[in-house]
């Protein structure tokens, strides 16, 4: 049926981003289609993405001619995930609960590697 969504909003981009993080090379947009697990978008609609991606600053376009363009992702997605989580925090009302929410929800082996990251720091 025309119109009828196969993903839910947000999903392709995230596919997306999840493929080019993967990959530590320029890819065409026919690269990233070849690479999708389940449906496989329209190259319009994949093009449309990545043109999304690039303006939000998630993604970086390569070359001039159409045939030519290649795309790769302007972080890595641990800085992704690292830049999202300060600017969840940054939007907090209160900074405080929020963290103490988050600590509240990581399973132990998180806690022991954020223990570890951040006891250098008290030694200085």
């Amino acid at each position: 049926m025309a119109g009828q969504r196969t993903r839910e909003r947000g999903e392709l981009e995230g596919e997306v981003m999840r493929i080019l993080w993967e990959r530590d090379e320029l890819l065409s947009a026919r690269d990233v289609q070849a690479l999708f697990s389940g449906h496989t978008p329209a190259y319009t609609t994949l093009m449309t993405a990545l043109d999304r991606l690039e303006k939000k600053g998630q993604v970086v376009r390569s070359g001039e001619s159409p045939r030519k363009v290649r795309f790769r992702a302007a972080r890595s997605g641990d800085e992704h995930a690292s830049r999202e989580m300060a600017s969840a925090l940054d939007a907090a009302g209160d900074r405080q609960a929020a963290l103490l929410r988050f600590a509240g929800n990581l399973a132990a082996e998180d806690l022991e590697l954020l223990r570890q990251a951040i006891a250098p720091r008290k030694s200085r």
